[in-house]
């Protein structure tokens, strides 16, 4: 199955292999994703394809250990996915807000992993996380 979505205003648009709507969303307490009411969900060997219409309009933020990116769009200002490169592969978790069919899932829970060491989230990241994540910047 294909999951698909986008930002509001379909800037930047998702696409999600994967057929376990079980996943519960993790909702992350910092102030960037709290104040972006965000709340990601992954699964562990699928894929995420992410295309890019206006690439001026595409703003990756870090924040804290400053290892992963957020994927924003610069104009109606939604997160859609969050990204890090773990030797040498990009690894992401969506946010479940963004997803066309994300009353699917069941409510996010409130996830606190600020005392996790910076290995200890890459580790995480890389059990976790869905992979393969490719982008395409339209031109």
């Amino acid at each position: 199955m294909t999951i698909r979505g986008s930002c509001s205003c379909n800037n930047i648009s998702l696409s999600w292999k994967n057929i376990d709507l079980s996943l519960v969303p993790r909702k992350c307490g910092c102030d960037y994703c709290s104040a972006k009411g965000a709340a990601y969900v992954s699964k562990s060997g699928t894929a995420i394809d992410a295309t890019i219409r206006k690439h001026h309009l595409h703003n990756v933020i870090q924040h804290g250990s400053r290892q992963a990116e957020f994927h924003e769009c610069g104009f109606c200002h939604d997160v859609v996915m969050v990204t890090a490169a773990i030797q040498g592969d990009i690894y992401g978790a969506l946010n479940v807000n963004c997803l066309h069919n994300r009353e699917r899932f069941v409510e996010p829970v409130a996830i606190d992993f600020s005392d996790q060491t910076r290995n200890e989230k890459l580790q995480r990241w890389l059990k976790n996380w869905c992979q393969p994540v490719r982008i395409v910047i339209r031109r």
